[in-house]
């Protein structure tokens, strides 16, 4: 049986949800991932006994452990209905970052979400020289320069903290045991093995509404009722640290929830992040070549109205319109 376009488009934003809800950065989320304390990383010597530590470390700060790096990650989203009202969607992610220590970073985010041609959307930013830079699919590259890097930043930690998000989403439940020794881009490195504890928490019970807030749509009620929902069933991964500073080289990890009072539905996601080139070999951060200067409005309208006659103020007559402080990257 076929599946309709809304029925896909559904089942889609919980998957979208699920991930964007498992990297909002609340500090309560942040305690409880994995064992507590792993929330804060002392500079110097990095603990091993605390592997999990390393998933908080940010691009800027990985730069400093290991020197301009590139990586990528690769994230597949699966989520299926059995019985009569049968679907399954299946969604992908794909980013790839280049970091500089000089700070300057170039980051590329794609998804693909399963919907037939059309639907697949990107978003890349560019933060060179103070400057950002930034393109959807098939648009230039556009300057944008009341961004001054902070929306750079937050596009660039959501994709580079996608493998925390998806470790949060087991609660208490991964469990991150020492397995040996490995080699990543001639260094060396700790292997650490990925598996669901025997006991993994269930999720904690969702927050009252408050009082008068109105009822969510259906769509948002559905959503959260997965999110909140959600529980662990199966993981299994492997996750590797730089052996002299603890920096992430390699995260994988394959992981099946359930959802609590929907035995028919199961949502398996699985996600191979890792750093692909270090130091000389990864390209400097430069401006895109033709990158256009910022725009607020079409100008082509505008040039087309006063053309016509139709413009009813000059530039001089116009009220003078305070440029925002700060965008977010488009």
């Amino acid at each position: 049986m076929g599946i309709s376009r809304t029925t896909s488009a559904a089942a889609l934003a919980l998957a979208a949800a699920l991930l964007a809800c498992s990297r909002a950065p609340d500090a309560e989320g942040r305690r409880r991932l994995l064992s507590a304390g792993d929330e804060e990383v002392a500079a110097g010597p990095f603990d091993f006994a605390r592997p999990g530590a390393a998933l908080h470390l940010d691009a800027e700060e990985v730069a400093r452990r290991l020197g301009s790096f590139e990586w990528t990650a690769a994230i597949e989203w699966s989520i299926a209905r059995e019985g009569d009202d049968a679907l399954r969607v299946r969604a992908v992610e794909r980013h790839r970052l280049r970091q500089s220590v000089t700070g300057d970073f170039e980051i590329l985010a794609e998804l693909d979400p399963g919907l037939g041609p059309g639907s697949e959307t990107a978003k890349h930013v560019v933060f060179a020289g103070g400057m950002t830079y930034g393109r959807s699919k098939y648009a230039p590259f556009r300057e944008r320069p009341t961004d001054r890097g902070r929306d750079a930043r937050r596009f660039r930690e959501e994709s580079f903290g996608a493998p925390l998000g998806l470790a949060r989403l087991h609660g208490e439940g991964l469990a991150i045991e020492p397995a040996g020794e490995a080699t990543v881009l001639g260094r060396a490195a700790k292997r650490f093995r990925l598996t669901l504890a025997n006991q993994a928490a269930e999720p904690a019970p969702p927050p009252s509404r408050p009082a008068g807030a109105p009822e969510p749509d259906e769509d948002t009620a559905r959503r959260r009722a997965f999110l909140e929902g959600r529980v662990p069933r199966s993981a299994e991964g492997e996750f590797l640290l730089d052996a002299a500073t603890g920096a992430p080289l390699r995260f994988r990890l394959t992981s099946v929830f359930g959802v609590k009072d929907e035995p028919k539905v199961r949502a398996a996601v699985e996600i191979l992040a890792q750093v692909r080139a270090l130091g000389g070999e990864v390209p400097a951060i430069v401006p895109p070549a033709g990158a256009l200067p910022d725009e607020r409005k079409a100008a082509g309208v505008a040039g087309a109205l006063e053309a016509a006659g139709l413009r009813k103020k000059t530039e001089e007559e116009k009220p003078a319109r305070a440029e925002p402080s700060d965008e977010q990257v488009q």
